[in-house]
């Protein structure tokens, strides 16, 4: 009496249970790539926010190293 029991039980897992945990685990995978690249694109936001800071700072400062050099070349005059 098992065996037919047994047999029936593995197809029912093969038909019902194996689907459901495969697509269980590729919503998972496909819920977490899509909260990766949306992070990443905020990360990417925040970097290039920062690296135009970064920029405007060091034009600000080739300025007055120019002022400062232009100062110096006076003063050996």
């Amino acid at each position: 009496m098992e065996s037919p029991f047994v047999f029936v039980l593995g197809i029912l897992f093969i038909v019902v249970g194996l689907p459901v945990i495969c697509g269980s685990l590729l919503s998972y995978h496909k819920q977490k790539n899509q909260f990766n690249e949306s992070r990443a694109k905020d990360l990417d936001k925040e970097e290039t926010e920062m690296l135009n800071d970064l920029h405007k700072g060091l034009e600000r400062m080739d300025k007055r190293i120019q002022a400062l050099e232009t100062i110096l070349i006076e003063k050996r005059r």
